[in-house]
């Protein structure tokens, strides 16, 4: 349907993103899939839900808009190693390659995230609320005290303590 889309298969190009019909998404898929297409162009729709090996994949761009904080944020390590995780797959590939074009400032971070020394980081504090609620209602905290004897025990303490700046407090 997508007449860009037309143009671009007779090279063995495609583009794949959300925007796309769900007919022409199929096709480029399925083409794909296929080795009918050596180049693809994406969103990063293929990271979250859509199974496409390739031999290599490269990141441009490590940041997204997060229309919840009105401003343009770096991808999550999760994305990140989906995205990756698309090159070299072993059923069908002997070895993969992966590129990572991102800001100098954050070259660290990436470098650091593929070696696989970023700590596993507590998503507790964002159902804290609930989970305290829960606790008050079950008896087990009845004062502050209480509250904060039961949150030193959580992992989140564990890595409020070792990284406060990340979780914004201080120590």
């Amino acid at each position: 349907k997508n007449s860009e889309l037309k143009d671009l298969l007779q090279y063995g190009f495609a583009i794949h993103h959300a925007g796309m019909t769900r007919v022409d998404r199929a096709l480029v898929e399925d083409l794909f899939a296929d080795k009918h297409i050596q180049v693809l162009v994406s969103t990063a729709t293929l990271a979250w839900g859509v199974n496409l090996p390739a031999h290599t994949v490269i990141i441009k761009g490590t940041q997204i808009y997060n229309p919840e904080k009105g401003r343009w944020v770096e991808l999550g390590a999760l994305d990140v190693m989906q995205m990756m995780g698309r090159a070299g797959r072993p059923q069908y590939d002997k070895e993969g390659e992966g590129i990572l074009i991102t800001n100098h400032s954050e070259l660290q971070y990436y470098l650091s995230l593929l070696n696989h020394q970023l700590p596993v980081e507590s998503q507790f504090v964002k159902r804290l609320p609930e989970n305290l609620n829960a606790e008050i209602v079950l008896g087990t905290i009845q004062n502050v005290k209480d509250a904060v004897a039961w949150l030193r025990y959580t992992y989140l303490n564990v890595r409020m303590m070792k990284n406060p700046a990340l979780y914004g407090v201080s120590v």
